[in-house]
């Protein structure tokens, strides 16, 4: 099996840029993750802090459009029921309600 060729340079600049995280760096070398921490490791780099994403928090409408979905797909799975069949019963039951 051949080895995998790392452009050092390139690997040391990403390193110690905290704005990366270790999944872009390996993404941007070519290689998996594991390997990016072992050869981090042989080489004696210093380990780095998790960096996460800035999360957004979901809004109010979000939260209950998605507690929604999982409603149905749980009522639908519990009754055996195709998607198709539950988008007809939920429009019938808007029809319902209607003035």
């Amino acid at each position: 099996m051949p080895r995998i060729q790392v452009d050092m340079q390139k690997l040391f600049r990403m390193w110690h840029d905290r704005r990366l995280t270790r999944r872009e760096i390996a993404l941007a070398l070519g290689v998996s993750q594991s390997f990016l921490s072992t050869t981090a490791a042989r080489l004696g780099l210093p380990r780095r802090e998790t960096v996460h994403s800035e999360a957004n928090d979901p809004t109010p409408e979000e939260i209950a459009r998605r507690a929604r979905e999982c409603r149905e797909r749980h009522f639908r799975e519990r009754r055996e029921e195709t998607p198709k069949a539950s988008r007809a019963r939920a429009w019938r039951q808007e029809l319902t309600r209607l003035p």
